[in-house]
């Protein structure tokens, strides 16, 4: 039989008396003992996980999406810049979808992440805006315009640039031990 009773040790030692009594009698606790709340620290690994799964696989896509882009080419001026402008189209889109992954984030669960998706966002959104400058100019350009296929190569050097500095979304955080430790277990931040 499974029952505790009240001495004169206090309710805590009577709860810890109970308890002990119900495991060793081998009695399961009542419903409400059965629930037991995640404690805080696996509560915030879990969304330092999930944040880090968003934050690096923003990136991670970005990257797939660059490793697609072909080089211009083409046997006459106006085949290089249409081949030009459709490298700028591309890499305008896969930045544009990398702006809206790393905007739409949740807000870091420590002020190191939201210093580094703020530094990740700065640099993809003015890579962005040079490409898509960039593409906006050249298609404009008449279709024999060297100077503006010159403009168009150098406005995309310039972007890689700007997403150069900001492919290691792990190395970002490093001096957050909470966001390294969920970035090791995080799917999207593994190569």
């Amino acid at each position: 039989m499974c029952a505790a009773h009240k001495t004169t040790t206090g309710i805590l030692g009577a709860a810890g008396i109970a308890l002990a009594a119900t495991v060793l009698a081998g009695c399961a606790p009542g419903p409400a003992a059965a629930q037991v709340s995640p404690s805080p620290s696996v509560a915030e690994s879990a969304v330092a996980v999930a944040w880090m799964n968003g934050f690096c696989g923003a990136v991670k896509d970005f990257i797939e999406g660059n490793n697609k882009m072909t080089s211009a080419t083409g046997d006459t001026v106006e085949a290089i810049k249409k081949s030009t402008s459709d490298q700028l189209g591309h890499y305008a889109t896969i930045l544009s979808k990398t702006v809206d992954g790393l905007g739409a984030a949740a807000a870091a669960p420590v002020p190191a992440g939201e210093t580094a998706k703020k530094d990740f966002l700065g640099k993809y959104t003015s890579a962005r805006d040079k490409t898509v400058k960039a593409k906006a100019d050249l298609d404009a350009a008449g279709k024999n315009d060297t100077a503006a296929q010159a403009r168009a190569v150098e406005g995309l050097i310039s972007a890689q640039k700007d997403t150069h500095g900001a492919l290691d979304p792990v190395a970002a955080i490093l001096g957050a031990p909470e966001l390294k430790t969920a970035a090791a277990t995080a799917e999207r931040c593994r190569p």
